[in-house]
């Protein structure tokens, strides 16, 4: 099966892989439209998941991607344009929404493929609430790409400044993705170093404005296309390696049923 994304395929191509049973699972991708400072594009975290997602489909069989979903829930970035915010009400719904259609067609298998912060809490409620109604389907959450490659990648890169919202991980991955989006020359060093700190345990519900003047925040200045690359194949590789370990048991995590 050459065809990885869904709108590619056409009626016939789709119904028959179903038929076949050739489609293995299906990586639903989310992201969002907001802005990362002044020197990266609005769409990375549609961009680089994916990147991601295209790359694991071309190693595994019988991998699909659903469209990505370019909006997410933005509303602690609404203070810069261009941010299209979906509420957690609508994120929630067109998720289940997405989930649902794919179970409805036969795809039950499914890995929910996240590249945006603000739509962790909801796509953990549309998944749950799609579970509920398809209890044989196998829905596995990737919420955070950014945390795989947070535990995996200063034991590669050494001494970097870190992730942050447009800052050296995220302009990494964008110009290994889309460079002729990136414009180093505008990148600004913006370590939010007065925000409080109330350890591991706690969270502080934060808005952009109060952390950055761009809306980026961390230190793009050391960004590279290398970085980016290192960063994306931790996370594929990781993809990859669960895939693979889930089809070895055919998506039955409940050993009992084995």
């Amino acid at each position: 099966m050459n065809k990885i994304f869904l709108n590619e395929f056409t009626g016939k191509e789709m119904r028959e892989a179903i038929e076949r049973g050739s489609i293995t699972c299906a990586i639903a991708v989310f992201g969002s439209c907001e802005n990362h400072g002044d020197h990266l594009p609005l769409g990375p975290d549609l961009f680089v998941p994916t990147e991601m997602a295209r790359r694991v489909a071309a190693k595994v069989e019988g991998v699909v991607i659903a469209p990505g979903l370019p909006f997410g829930a933005s509303i602690h970035y609404n203070a810069y344009p261009m941010t299209i915010n979906l509420r957690y009400e609508t994120m929630i719904a067109v998720a289940e929404d997405v989930l649902e259609s794919l179970v409805a067609s036969g795809i039950d298998r499914i890995l929910v493929l996240n590249g945006h912060d603000g739509n962790i809490p909801a796509l953990e409620i549309a998944a749950r609430n799609v579970k509920d109604r398809y209890r044989d389907a196998t829905i596995v959450y990737v919420p955070s790409w950014w945390d795989i490659t947070a535990a995996k990648i200063p034991e590669v890169l050494g001494d970097w400044s870190g992730l942050g919202h447009g800052g050296e991980g995220e302009t990494s991955v964008t110009m290994a993705v889309h460079p002729d989006l990136v414009h180093p020359e505008d990148a600004l060093r913006q370590m939010p170093d007065d925000v409080i700190r109330l350890g591991e345990f706690s969270t502080v519900i934060w808005d952009i404005a109060e952390l950055t003047a761009t809306g980026a925040t961390g230190d793009p200045t050391g960004a590279t296309a290398e970085k980016g690359e290192q960063m994306i194949q931790v996370v594929v590789d990781h993809l990859v390696e669960l895939i693979e370990s889930l089809q070895a048991s055919e998506w039955e995590y409940d050993r009992r049923k084995r």
